[in-house]
């Protein structure tokens, strides 16, 4: 995990985010939820977490504009927990990679 990956989700969060009211926008609680799980484990996801994040992404892509206040600012944190999951899930060997440490 690159620490600047976390501290920019971190940054976001607090700066722009964190003080936003979406009610109900169950986008905005999905992203919400992946970036306090992303930043409470010290950037990592679990794989229920980023389909979660995931789905909220593409809902959040696919909104008309004006649908919710604060769509852009959700989908900017969106994509930083996504980007930061991303770079921590190349740290993780793979189930390949653990296989043929152990002769499996």
């Amino acid at each position: 995990m690159s620490p600047a990956a976390l501290l920019a989700v971190e940054r976001w969060y607090r700066e722009q985010v964190a003080e936003l009211v979406t009610p109900g926008d169950p986008a905005a609680s999905r992203v919400r939820a992946s970036a306090l799980a992303l930043l409470s484990s010290g950037g990592a996801l679990t794989s229920v977490q980023r389909t979660m994040l995931t789905a909220a992404i593409e809902e959040l892509e696919q909104r008309p504009p004006g649908t919710f206040p604060h769509t852009e600012e959700m989908l900017h944190l969106a994509r930083l927990v996504a980007a930061a999951a991303q770079d921590q899930s190349k740290d993780m060997p793979s189930r390949s990679d653990s296989a043929a440490l152990y002769g499996w």
